[in-house]
């Protein structure tokens, strides 16, 4: 199958291997870039903080941008919102590290229910946030109380492909399937002002989001060709295909 993935770089690449080892064709369109804000990251972490958070990969990828980590990030606990993320977070270096189910609320009351470490005003949690973000993860934190200092360590930033390049990346063939992993990207892929070469490309094509959420903003032409995985995790995502 032809199978279009919007989710940004490295991951895109990833991806796209994956599929190919199952035997479709990867069309590879990122809708957003990473950027880095490691002044926010330095500074943050010259505090005394409790433990780290981090609900996506692109936290640990921040970490990596930095050329001097302090030796005691390591021995602080890490929690990360699933398995990859955590595995991300085993290959930087951290030793104590505890994955969620990638779930943002749900690794807020994980979090919530430790009693060690303890979380103060003085040593809070250390949230390493991107933007734009939902805000399951924070507001469950408040609701239990839990003292949270937030970095934005990183911004994804929107990309708008020109119909040239969209054109480009489709071919001529149509696409057998769209993979969804952002509710941001859902919503830059369907406001891109496609030619009608494209659109008629893209319109028998099934909808495969990573969550319900995901599904809520797809156009209600695409309803009825939509599934969501079963779990918010990429393998089931792709089991869908």
């Amino acid at each position: 199958m032809r199978v279009l993935v919007t989710r940004p770089e490295p991951a895109a690449s990833r991806t796209a291997a994956e599929l190919r080892r199952r035997g479709h064709e990867p069309l590879l369109l990122p809708l957003a870039v990473a950027e880095h804000d490691v002044d926010a990251l330095a500074a943050a972490l010259a505090r005394p903080h409790a433990a780290v958070a981090v609900t996506s990969a692109e936290a640990i990828r921040a970490l990596h941008a930095l050329p001097d980590l302090p030796p005691a990030l390591f021995d602080m606990a890490c929690f990360a919102v699933g398995e990859s993320t955590a595995t991300a977070a085993w290959n930087l270096g951290f030793r104590n590290v505890a994955a969620g189910d990638n779930d943002g609320t749900t690794l807020a009351r994980m979090i919530a229910r430790q009693t060690d470490p303890a979380f103060s005003p003085d040593r809070p949690l250390l949230y390493l946030a991107g933007s734009p973000r939902a805000p399951g993860f924070e507001s469950e934190l408040a609701a239990f109380d839990v003292p949270v200092a937030i970095c934005e360590c990183y911004r994804m930033r929107p990309l708008a492909p020109s119909s040239s390049k969209v054109t480009q990346v489709l071919g001529t063939d149509p696409v057998d399937a769209i993979l969804l992993y952002s509710s941001e990207s859902a919503r830059r892929l369907f406001d891109l002002p496609l030619p009608k070469p494209g659109q008629a490309l893209l319109s028998g094509a099934r909808i495969l989001c990573l969550s319900e959420k995901i599904a809520g903003v797809v156009p209600e032409f695409f309803r009825s060709k939509t599934q969501v995985a079963s779990a918010p995790t990429e393998a089931s995502l792709l089991s869908l295909l």
